[in-house]
């Protein structure tokens, strides 16, 4: 009978354990410095990428996630919108326009990967509709 209840309680703990895995993602909160500063970079480096004459911005974060790699993966989704300043101040921030047929709205995913010792970030992948 005992054996019965140590497998019972192994794989009770086996599987709560598999749910919150390590090196898994997990929800980051959108006003932490590493969510920002992955994001501020993100969006620099979108803007750099853009064929588009005016920068974009974020209008709002979606979802924040975050991964322990060797260093710290970012997961983020925003909604992002067009601005009446053009590239040539790629780093420049200005606010999206009112009118959403200017603002253009359109929704990215960008994976951002910080290695802060290492005085290290990439944006190692981003998707845009």
């Amino acid at each position: 009978m005992s054996l019965k209840l140590t497998v019972s309680i192994f794989a009770a703990v086996f599987a709560v354990g598999m749910a919150a895995m390590v090196g898994g993602w997990t929800d980051a909160n959108v006003n932490d410095e590493g969510v920002q500063n992955a994001l501020k970079f993100a969006v620099v480096q979108h803007n750099k990428g853009s064929n588009d004459m005016y920068l974009s911005q974020v209008a709002q974060v979606i979802r924040a996630q975050k991964q322990v790699v060797a260093g710290m993966k970012y997961l983020i989704t925003v909604q992002m919108g067009k601005t009446p300043c053009r590239k040539s101040g790629v780093d420049e921030t200005c606010n999206i326009h009112e009118d959403p047929e200017m603002a253009r709205p359109y929704q990215c995913t960008f994976t951002v990967w910080s290695r802060p010792w290492l005085h290290s970030i990439e944006l190692k992948e981003q998707t845009c509709q």
